[in-house]
């Protein structure tokens, strides 16, 4: 006596298309989590380029501020691009990375305050504090030995980690998917790193 397959059940091939369907619904909705995992992963399992990681705290605050300052969230990955080909740009020409970029930070607190955004409440004036904060941690790194820097840029990673949670709850300045990719980036590195030195300090 044979068996009939139950039409219930579903096939293999009624499967596939179902899995593939949620596996795109997944990728589709936390691709900025998902790849900044990726990337952090890759970071720390690199060791890390600290001269990199030291330029973050100058180069985050900057392209906020320019995204606050165009006021156009959409440009947000694109301002992504820009700053990494500016850093491998002066890294490429030999130039020192950071008195460009905080000139560069400077210049847009003036152009914002002049055309108003940075003049809103709230995340947009806070962009001028915030940029004060994490600069003044990266001249810090800057100045230290090099384990104590280390633990400086670990600890504005977390505190930047902070902000990117801000702009994603308040969905102001920078694009969502921007703010999500940073925040878990950002908590990843920082995270890894402090777990990293306390190990080494036993």
């Amino acid at each position: 006596m044979t068996s009939t397959p139950d039409s219930s059940t579903p096939t293999s091939a009624e499967t596939r298309p179902a899995a593939r369907g949620a596996a795109t619904a997944v990728l589709g909705r936390w691709w900025p989590a998902l790849t900044a995992a990726l990337a952090a992963a890759l970071t720390v399992s690199g060791g890390g380029d600290g001269g990199g990681l030291v330029f973050l705290l100058f180069t985050l605050p900057v392209m906020y501020l320019a995204i606050a300052v165009l006021d156009r969230p959409w440009t947000s990955w694109l301002m992504v691009g820009a700053v990494t080909a500016l850093y491998f740009l002066l890294e490429a020409a030999g130039v020192v990375a950071w008195p460009v970029v905080l000139g560069l930070g400077v210049v847009l607190v003036a152009v914002g305050l002049v055309r108003g955004p940075l003049r809103r409440p709230g995340v947009f004036a806070l962009q001028i504090p915030a940029l004060v904060v994490f600069g003044v941690a990266g001249l810090l790194a800057l100045a230290m030995s090099a384990q104590a820097a280390v633990a400086v840029v670990a600890l504005g990673l977390l505190a930047h980690a902070t902000w990117d949670a801000v702009h994603w709850w308040t969905r102001k300045v920078i694009s969502r998917s921007l703010a999500e990719w940073c925040m878990v980036y950002d908590t990843a590195v920082g995270a890894a790193i402090l777990v990293i030195l306390l190990i080494r300090s036993f």
